[in-house]
């Protein structure tokens, strides 16, 4: 069985990338976000703002693997990428925190960003039943067209 998916255009699916990974940087860098009495709150013992890092780096490799998977790359480099892209991204977000006053690396972040970033790793045991459609061909299939109809 094959699931057909909307493929939006590259420059879509980048600027995802770009948004998120902007999204990331202000809260990190340039505005971190202010110390709440629920940040202190623990879920399973681990700190809300680890569950937040966790997410936002599984966001970002989601959206860089979006954005590559029309590339064609063998598995292990495709993994490699997406999972390097994202976890890069965050060691560099870490190390910018450690030149702002008052903030610093923090090696529990960076697991956190990585074990985020492996989220993505599911899609490779059922990429092979996803078939990528342009978004034309996908509407098409629901019964809807963009063009008129003249007699």
């Amino acid at each position: 069985m094959t699931i057909r998916v909307p493929l939006l255009p590259r420059w879509l699916r980048w600027s995802f990338v770009v948004g998120i990974a902007g999204f990331i940087f202000y809260t990190s860098i340039l505005a971190a976000p202010p110390s709440t009495a629920i940040d202190t709150l623990r879920f399973e013992l681990i700190p809300l703002d680890k569950w937040r890092h966790f997410l936002a780096y599984g966001v970002l490799a989601g959206a860089i693997l979006y954005a590559i998977v029309d590339w064609q790359l063998p598995i292990v480099r495709d993994a490699s990428l997406v999972i390097g892209l994202a976890f890069l991204y965050g060691v560099g977000i870490e190390f910018g925190q450690s030149l702002i006053p008052n903030r610093y690396f923090s090696l529990g972040d960076a697991y956190a960003n990585f074990l985020g970033t492996i989220l993505v790793t599911p899609w490779y045991l059922v990429r092979r039943h996803v078939e990528f459609v342009e978004v034309r061909t996908w509407v098409a299939a629901f019964g809807f067209t963009t063009e008129t109809q003249q007699k």
